[in-house]
Parts: structure tokens; C-alpha cells; sequence
């Protein structure tokens, strides 16, 4: 399909400003290496030799080059001689004569200037099934026996293969090379502008894990988020439910900023998720306390620490009594086994 596109532009392009054009060829080209002139139809793509141009060549290296069709049965040939200066032709279809002119021009069509303006296209094909269309010499469009359309003096290439179009960049040695739109183009898949896609889906997503999961100290939590990525920004809102101390449910959705060009639907622009938790196995009491709990304690600890001074207070008071009662029975035991002196009983009095 796009072969026959490419064809039939040229052949449009030959053909302006000629005379009314024949059912079997409306364009001229070239093949053999230049060594051959051919009337192509485009619809079919089928060429027919007009002449041989083998005669006309000098060496190996001499080949005719097609550079303009005043009309559709006249075209100007230059017969380029690496050996000398190259020789001019107008080959007229209708009585079949090559007649070399001393002028690269056409007067009845109208040409005024210098020969490096003609840029008609020049079509050159070889026997391997290889065609390619020039502009001053320099490759325009190239089709390759494989199928392959190439774009350039380096290339673009198209290649239709199995139900698919594939399309890569390569140099003039042809290894591939990366393609980069620039200048400000953008790229655009369905109407969306690919970068600014991605960055929505960065923005989106990180929107989005600000929000709460699992509620904690109560059974219902709510919260609103916002992402950034690559310049773009994105805005969420979601809630989480505890069903029961086994199964928590959350949802959530985030929006990209309005106004941007070339977002897409609204689908493109919007961003949800929904879940749950649920918990398996035995279930532990948490390592770690709430505030509220925290100072409910600190309470309670600074409260046993008083009573525990005031114990502390009462007990260095029994301590003292339980001391002097010691002492006393003592002092009553020598008496009562005759060992306490008269000296012991002037040092303690009896209280």
C-alpha cells in the first residue's frame, strides 16, 4: 500500500503541467543501473523499455539520469560521463528519436534558470528488485526487494511484516539510531501526548500512597493526597473502613490537573483503586501504645510513685520503733538471766 503511495505521488509529480495522459503509463523512469528507460504505470506498478541506453554509454561508469518530463511523451535525459562533461537528450515517445540538445532546457515548457533547480524526480531500479527515486542524485525514497521503504539519504524505514508496520531509524551505514521528536513536536498515540501521559500516570500514583490503608484508633479513616511527577500534578481522595478486628476495606481514586493539551478522555485523566486487608493467624497486641494510653499510664505511674514514698516514709517509722523494741528485750533478757550489771541499768533508763 504505501509503495503504491509513494509511486503514485511521484507520478503525480512528473506529470504536472503535461499533455493528457495514456491509459497503459503515466510516468518515466529508469532502470538498469541508468542503462534503460521505461514508461511506468502506477497504477500496477509495471514497466515497459522504451529504448536501450546501452549504445549511448561510453564506459562502465556512464548511466542516464532522468530530469524533467516537459510532457508525458517528451523527457529530458542527461547522460552522465565520468570521462567528460555530461551530454543532454530529449527523448521525444511519440516518434521514438533521441536528439541531443546543447541546453538542459525545454523551451516550450517554460524552464528558466540553472540545471541544479530542475528537481524532478529521477526513478533508478536494478535487476534485483531494488527502485529508488532522486533528486539531484540524492535519495529520496528507497524500496528494498524485502519490502522495506526507506525515507532519506540516511533513513526512516517502513516495513509491513506480519500483520504489523514497523518503523525504526538508521544511519548511513545502517545501524539503527534512536528517533527523538523535537522542536517542539509531540508525540501522540490515539490523540494523547505520550510524555505527558507518563508523567500523569507518575503523578497519579504517587497521589495515591499518601492515603491511609488501614484505620487504626478508630474504625473509619479518610484522608487527601497530592503527586507529582515530571512537572505534572495530581490530586486524591480516599477512606478506609475496619469491617472488624480481621478485615479492613479502602478505596480511592486521584484526577490530573485540568486543562492540559492533548490528556486524552476523561478515563485518561482519572486514576482509582479499591482493597482490603485481611489478617491471618493469631493475633498479637501491638509492641506500641497510643498517646492516649501513654498518658493514662503516666498518670498511674506518678500516682504509685507517691504512694510508694509515703510506704517508704512509714516503713523507716516501724523500722525505728522495731529497733528501740529490740533494744528493750534485749536489755529484759540479761535481766532475766541474771547477767545485766548494776552499771547496764545506770546506762538505760526505763521508759
Amino acid at each position: 500500500m504505501k509503495k503504491l503511495l509513494a509511486l503514485s505521488l511521484i507520478g503525480s509529480s512528473l506529470i504536472l503541467g503535461s499533455n493528457s495522459a495514456k491509459a497503459d503509463w503515466d510516468y518515466w523512469g529508469i532502470s538498469d543501473n541508468g542503462k534503460s528507460v521505461n514508461t511506468i504505470n502506477s497504477q500496477t506498478g509495471e514497466g515497459t523499455k522504451v529504448f536501450d541506453a546501452t549504445p549511448y554509454l561510453t564506459t562502465q561508469y556512464d548511466l542516464f539520469q532522468i530530469l524533467d518530463a516537459p510532457t508525458k511523451d517528451e523527457v529530458l535525459l542527461k547522460h552522465i560521463k565520468y570521462s567528460a562533461d555530461p551530454v543532454y537528450y530529449l527523448f521525444n515517445n511519440e516518434t521514438k528519436s533521441l536528439e541531443e540538445t546543447t541546453t538542459p532546457w525545454h523551451q516550450s515548457y517554460g524552464n528558466t534558470g540553472v540545471l541544479d533547480e530542475i528537481k524532478r524526480p529521477n526513478i533508478i531500479s536494478d535487476n534485483a528488485g531494488n527502485s529508488q527515486i532522486q533528486i539531484n542524485g540524492k535519495k529520496l525514497i528507497e524500496h528494498k526487494n524485502d519490502g522495506a521503504i526507506h525515507i532519506g539519504e540516511n533513513s526512516a524505514v517502513f516495513k509491513e511484516e506480519n500483520g504489523r508496520e514497523k518503523f525504526w531509524a538508521q544511519d548511513a551505514n545502517g545501524k539503527s539510531i534512536p528517533i527523538d521528536i523535537t522542536n517542539g513536536s509531540k508525540l501522540l498515540i490515539n490523540g494523547r501526548d505520550v510524555e505527558q501521559s507518563i508523567n500523569n500516570v507518575g503523578a497519579l500514583s504517587a497521589a495515591l500512597t499518601g492515603l491511609p490503608t488501614v484505620p487504626t484508633d478508630t474504625t473509619i479513616a479518610c484522608g487527601l493526597g497530592t503527586g507529582t511527577h515530571g512537572g505534572d500534578f495530581a490530586f486524591s481522595g480516599g477512606c478506609t473502613s475496619k469491617v472488624n478486628e480481621k478485615l479492613s476495606i479502602n478505596y480511592a481514586a486521584s484526577m490530573t490537573m485540568p486543562g492540559q493539551d492533548y490528556a486524552g478522555d476523561f478515563e485518561d485523566q482519572f486514576s482509582a483503586r479499591a482493597g482490603f486487608v485481611w489478617k491471618l493467624g493469631k493475633a498479637t497486641k501491638p509492641s506500641q501504645i497510643t498517646m492516649k494510653d501513654k498518658k493514662v499510664m503516666e498518670k498511674k505511674i506518678e500516682s504509685l510513685e507517691k504512694e510508694n514514698k509515703t510506704i517508704l516514709s512509714k516503713n523507716q517509722k516501724l523500722e525505728n520503733k522495731l529497733s528501740t523494741l529490740m533494744a528493750r528485750l534485749e536489755r529484759l533478757e540479761k535481766v532475766a538471766l541474771g547477767d545485766l550489771k548494776s552499771k547496764d541499768l545506770a546506762v538505760y533508763s526505763l521508759k
